[in-house]
């Protein structure tokens, strides 16, 4: 039985692609870096020390790219850059039954405003963002010891190949959400093999349905 649903949120719950590729740009193009934007576009989604580190940059002043980054991001969201990917109604419902936690390698402070931004305050149960944790699947691992779950009681909802990694190495069941707002294309996801893909959170609620009735543990195992 599932106990917990842990979820990803640009790409996932936010439609913020654009506004975050713009607000990088930006960033870099101040400091003056020269860079590939194809390769860019690769990498976002990322943490930054892994952007500027695949882009071939200078890593000495890390911390300001990334302060930078947030301000021109956190500004574009709340000025109504930001978007919701599909009705979020479905999580409204499984809040009644499940504890809703976003797990995402964007700042807190950026998340905390953005999901104010899009009326979701109080939907979610706790926010942990990038400055939290080095790795997603560690962040995982911590809070199931924490929360008295077994992995094969939590789901990680994700729209990233990278994401169905990390539930993968927690051990969790693994879920990628794939539609407009994905940062991650369909061939790339189902090369990662998901135990599911799902479309909106409407497929979620029968995804959990699912779960909840076979007698079976996550594709990891």
């Amino acid at each position: 039985m599932i106990r917990a649903i842990f979820l990803d949120f640009d790409g996932t719950i936010s439609d913020a692609h654009s506004i975050a590729f713009k607000s990088m740009v930006r960033t870099l193009d101040e400091y003056g870096h020269k860079f590939d934007q194809n390769t860019l576009l690769k990498l976002m989604g990322n943490k930054m020390h892994v952007i500027i580190k695949g882009l071939g940059l200078n890593a000495g002043h890390l911390d300001a790219l990334r302060k930078r980054f947030y301000k021109h991001f956190t500004k574009a969201a709340v000025d109504g850059g930001i978007k919701l990917c599909v009705s979020v109604k479905p999580l409204w419902d499984l809040k009644k039954k499940y504890p809703l936690i976003i797990v995402s390698n964007s700042e807190t402070s950026f998340l905390r405003k953005s999901i104010k931004k899009l009326g979701l305050k109080g939907l979610f149960n706790k926010i942990y963002g990038a400055e939290k944790f080095e790795d997603k699947d560690d962040m995982l691992e911590k809070l199931f010891k924490k929360m008295k779950i077994k992995p094969s009681e939590a789901i990680y909802v994700g729209d990233r190949f990278s994401d169905i990694e990390y539930a993968r190495e927690a051990g969790c069941w693994a879920v990628a959400i794939h539609n407009k707002c994905a940062w991650s294309n369909l061939k790339t996801i189902k090369k990662e093999k998901p135990d599911y893909i799902i479309k909106d959170f409407r497929e979620l609620k029968r995804v959990l349905k699912e779960i909840n009735s076979i007698d079976r543990l996550p594709s990891r195992y």
